[in-house]
């Protein structure tokens, strides 16, 4: 410890080989996340390094460090708590946009729209789409299915989606119906 609150980078780099693995082990238990994880690590080694002056005066280093890591620990769990409780109230708060009669009214003319549009497609882009997000295949499944080339069913995609926007922007009544395009 006094290596270290005197500057020693090999005396850190040693500690930190020591508890790096036991630090990720309970930052991962907490969070779930591996970035979130050695994010973690990271800010807790960080703290250690900038509180080094103050090692020589810690007599159990162990519980010490274990306290810095789990209030560190705890910061992180009441942030994101704080955040999603922020996501909610503001979900809440958001008005309705439609009651019922218009929701069910407004699916109908985006479904008609989709419909023409889909029609219009080219008969590749328009299997190429139907497969892949009706269906629900994966574009290397679509290629092997099309006998296409991944790359190919990628481009085919991409123009299908682009030409339906295309036609839903140019040929929809409703500003509502922009709301269901950026699915697409």
């Amino acid at each position: 410890m006094l290596r270290i609150s005197n500057d020693d980078a090999q005396a850190f780099t040693v500690l930190f080989n020591l508890y790096k693995d036991k630090v990720y082990t309970i930052a991962f238990k907490l969070t779930g996340s591996a970035f979130k994880s050695e994010e973690a690590v990271q800010d807790i080694f960080m703290k250690l390094w900038i509180k080094r002056k103050e090692l020589p005066e810690v007599d159990h280093f162990t519980a010490w460090f274990y306290t810095i890591t789990r209030n560190h620990l705890f910061s992180l769990i009441k942030r994101k708590a704080a955040r999603e409780n922020r996501e909610i109230i503001f979900a809440n708060k958001m008005p309705s946009i439609c009651n019922n009669t218009d929701e069910k009214l407004l699916l109908e003319e985006t479904e008609e729209l989709l419909k023409k549009a889909l029609y219009l497609l080219p008969p590749q882009q328009n299997k190429v789409y139907r497969l892949i997000k009706e269906c629900g295949m994966k574009k290397e499944e679509v290629a092997i299915e099309l006998k296409l080339s991944t790359e190919t069913v990628k481009v085919h995609l991409a123009k299908a989606m682009k030409n339906i926007r295309n036609y839903c922007l140019a040929h929809m009544n409703n500003p509502l119906i922009w709301i269901p395009l950026f699915f697409f």
